[in-house]
C-alpha cells in the first residue's frame, strides 16, 4: 500500500513480524516499510520521519551509482562470479555446450553451439550460475543444519528481486536467490545461516539476532555487503 510520509512515498506492507523494518531498493531508491499488523499509523509515521535524513542520503547514494549496463553476452564482456569480475570467453562447441569458471584467471569459458546467439549464451550462463550455487548450498546447508539442530525439507533456487532468501518455518521450505552466486562466498554462507535460523525463530527479533551472533559474530557486516541500505 503506497503512502506518503514527510514527503517521501513509502510502500507499506503489513506482516506477521514483531518490529518495523525499513529498506531502500535500487535502482530508483524505492522505500519499503514492513510493519506488524497492529502497529499504528502514527508510530509508523514517526518512525519514518526520524529516518528522513538517512533515507535521503541513501537515495542520493543510489542515484549517484552508475547505471547497470545491459548485458550482451558477447566475447570479452565482464560478468561477476563470487564477488569478482570475470571475462566471458566464447568458443564454438564441438560437442555438448559447457560453461567453466576459472577464478584464477577470472575467466568464464562458454562453449556454445552458436557463440553469436546471445540468448542461448545467456541461458547457458544462467544454468551454470544455478549449478554453482547449488554446489555451495549442498556444502553449507548440512553444516548449518547440524550446528543449529534443524532440518530443511525442500531447497529451491530462483531469481528474486527483493530478497536473498525466504523460509517457510511451518514447512521448512527454503528458497535462495540465484544472484547470490555473484557475491563472495561468505554471503551465501550467511544467507544459509539466516534462513535456517528461521526454523528456530520465525521473526527477526532479538532472539533471532542472538542466534545469528552466536554462530556468525560478524553477520551484520556480511549483511551489509549484500545490502548496506537496511535500517530497522
Amino acid at each position: 500500500m503506497p503512502v506518503t510520509i514527510a514527503g517521501i512515498e513509502i510502500e507499506l506492507v503489513r506482516k506477521r513480524i514483531k518490529n518495523v523494518h525499513l529498506r531502500i531498493y535500487p535502482p530508483e531508491g524505492r522505500v519499503r516499510v514492513s510493519a506488524p499488523h497492529r502497529t499504528s499509523e502514527t508510530f509508523i509515521a514517526d518512525f519514518v520521519s526520524a529516518k528522513v535524513p538517512w533515507i535521503r542520503k541513501q537515495q542520493a547514494r543510489i542515484a549517484a551509482l552508475p547505471p547497470t549496463p545491459e548485458l550482451s553476452y558477447t566475447d570479452g564482456e565482464e560478468h561477476v562470479f563470487l564477488g569478482q569480475p570475470h571475462t566471458l570467453v566464447l568458443h564454438k562447441a564441438t560437442g555438448r555446450p559447457s560453461v567453466t569458471f576459472d577464478s584464477t584467471d577470472r575467466v568464464i569459458r562458454i562453449h556454445a553451439r552458436d557463440p553469436q546467439d546471445a540468448q542461448a549464451v545467456g541461458r547457458l550462463l544462467k544454468r551454470a550460475y544455478r549449478r554453482e550455487l547449488q554446489l555451495l548450498l549442498d556444502a553449507y546447508i548440512p553444516l548449518w543444519e547440524e550446528a543449529l539442530g534443524v532440518r530443511s525439507t525442500n531447497i529451491r533456487i530462483r531469481a528474486m528481486k527483493r530478497k536473498w532468501g525466504a523460509c517457510r518455518p511451518r514447512t521448512a521450505d527454503i528458497v535462495f536467490n540465484l544472484e547470490l552466486i555473484k557475491h563472495p562466498l561468505i554471503c551465501t554462507d550467511y544467507v544459509v545461516l539466516h534462513e535456517l535460523a528461521h526454523l528456530l525463530e520465525g521473526s527477526h527479533n532479538a532472539r533471532f539476532q542472538a542466534i545469528l551472533t552466536q554462530h556468525m559474530p560478524n553477520w551484520r557486516e556480511v549483511e551489509g555487503m549484500l545490502n548496506g541500505r537496511t535500517a530497522s
